[in-house]
């Protein structure tokens, strides 16, 4: 009886320690620059995805989308906020629907969120972005990702490729790169999500039809 009586008291403390663990990441995740990561230029950037990050990704799906809709959707709408537990891309551009060189945005969850700059863009084409922060302080080390448009196989089609890829602070020696089979699928599934047929409200869609009288 003693015994289990001790165990019962140690999965308390564990899930108790748990709980104030969730509620201290969940308050650092309001501020996604809170901490910052490793700067890196536009022209690091393929090495980086290539050769030097600890973990790297690359996805594509194709779609019958126009570029128009495709470029809009990387750049204005905030795809992840009808996802569970997740917000953003939330951009600090305003004035103008053009993203440029120097724009930012930044991404939350539940306990981690991440703050991004573009250092690459070419219309319609090519969207790059490196980190600049973090949430959680000595986590990562630097990260990057890049969407490509390119014409796809098939007539009227397009296919977009996804690259993501990131090193963590400490243990960046590990062979992160043999995990890309285990988040594949779940980075694939976002990216047909941005690409789904239905359309995303734009922001402020949800605010002004609320406003109206019934």
């Amino acid at each position: 009886m003693t015994v289990f009586l001790v165990v019962v008291g140690v999965l308390l403390a564990l899930g108790l320690i748990g709980l104030l663990a969730l509620f201290v990441l969940n308050g650092l995740a309001t501020k996604p620059g809170r901490f910052a990561v490793r700067e890196m230029s536009a022209d690091a950037v393929s090495d980086y995805i290539d050769r030097r990050a600890a973990f790297a990704i690359e996805i594509s799906e194709t779609t019958p989308l126009s570029r128009r809709e495709v470029w809009e959707r990387l750049t204005q709408v905030p795809y992840l906020s009808s996802l569970p537990f997740l917000s953003g891309p939330d951009w600090t551009v305003s004035g103008s629907d053009r993203v440029a060189v120097g724009a930012t945005r930044s991404m939350s969850g539940t306990i981690l969120s991440v703050s991004q700059q573009v250092v690459g863009v070419v219309e319609r084409e090519q969207l790059v972005l490196v980190g600049t922060g973090i949430s959680l302080p000595w986590a990562i080390k630097d990260f990057a990702e890049r969407f490509t448009i390119t014409d796809g196989a098939r007539l009227n089609t397009l296919t977009v490729t996804w690259e993501i890829a990131g090193s963590p602070r400490w243990v960046a020696f590990l062979p992160w790169r043999w995990c890309a089979p285990i988040a594949r699928p779940v980075l694939a599934f976002v990216l047909r999500h941005i690409l789904r047929l239905k359309a995303f409200r734009r922001p402020g869609t949800v605010a002004a039809d609320q406003s109206r009288p019934s």
